[in-house]
C-alpha cells in the first residue's frame, strides 16, 4: 500500500501480503541461518490467518470475530445509531476456530478443503510451533529441520487458495497481485530445495 505521508498503512489484504513477503525473504536464509525458522514460522501462521480473515469474512466482519463479539457487534449495528452506545470491542475468533469456520463453510463461503497432511501440518504450525514461539517460556528446544519445510508450504498453499477467492483477490490492486505471486513463487523455489 503506497503513502508519501508520515504513516503505514495496513489492511488485511496487505497484512497477508507482507506476511508472504516476509517468508519469501527469510526462505533463503535458513539453510545457513535455521534460527530464522522462528520467523518463517510466525509469519507463515501469520499469512494463514489473515487469509482465513480475508476469505470468510461477511459485510459486517462478524463471521470472524468471537461469537460474543460477533452478537454484541451484530446488536450495536442493528440498534438505533440514536441509542446505540459505544462501538464495541471487536475480538478476532481463535486461529483453530477460523480454520474450522473455512473448512465448514457456510451458505456464502465455499468450504475450504484440505487433506488430512495439509490439515495435520497447519495443526502442528499453530499448536506446537507458532504458540511456543509466540509464548517462548525459559527452556532449551530443539526442532527436527526436516519436518519444517511441509509446515509452511502447507500454510503457503492454503494461503493462495484462500487469497485466490475471487472476492478475495479481487481487493488487490494489480501490484499487490503481482508482489503474492512473486513472494509465493520465490518462497516455493527455497522450501522445495531444503
Amino acid at each position: 500500500m503506497a503513502g508519501s505521508d508520515d504513516y503505514v498503512r495496513f489492511d488485511q489484504y496487505e497484512d497477508v501480503l507482507v506476511s508472504v513477503e516476509l517468508v519469501s525473504l527469510l526462505a533463503p536464509l535458513v539453510r545457513e541461518e535455521p534460527q530464522q525458522w522462528k520467523w518463517m514460522i510466525v509469519a507463515a501462521h501469520s499469512a494463514l490467518q489473515g487469509a482465513m480473515v480475508c476469505a470468510f469474512a461477511d459485510t459486517t466482519g462478524t463471521s470472524v470475530l468471537q461469537n460474543n463479539s460477533a452478537k454484541e457487534m451484530l446488536e450495536w449495528l442493528n440498534a438505533d445509531p440514536a441509542t446505540r452506545g459505544p462501538y464495541p470491542e471487536e475480538r478476532l475468533a481463535s486461529f483453530g476456530r477460523l480454520l474450522d469456520r473455512c473448512i465448514a463453510g457456510s451458505a456464502t463461503f465455499e468450504p475450504l478443503v484440505l487433506t488430512p497432511e495439509q490439515h495435520a501440518n497447519i495443526k502442528r504450525l499453530h499448536d506446537e510451533y507458532r504458540n511456543s514461539f509466540a509464548h517462548f517460556i525459559p527452556q532449551g528446544w530443539s526442532i527436527e529441520k526436516a519436518m519444517l519445510p511441509a509446515m509452511i508450504v502447507a500454510a503457503l498453499d492454503v494461503v493462495e487458495l484462500l487469497i485466490h477467492r475471487h472476492y478475495v483477490i479481487g481487493h488487490m490492486d494489480e501490484e499487490q497481485q503481482q508482489r503474492l505471486n512473486d513472494a509465493m513463487t520465490t518462497a516455493s523455489i527455497y522450501l522445495q530445495a531444503l
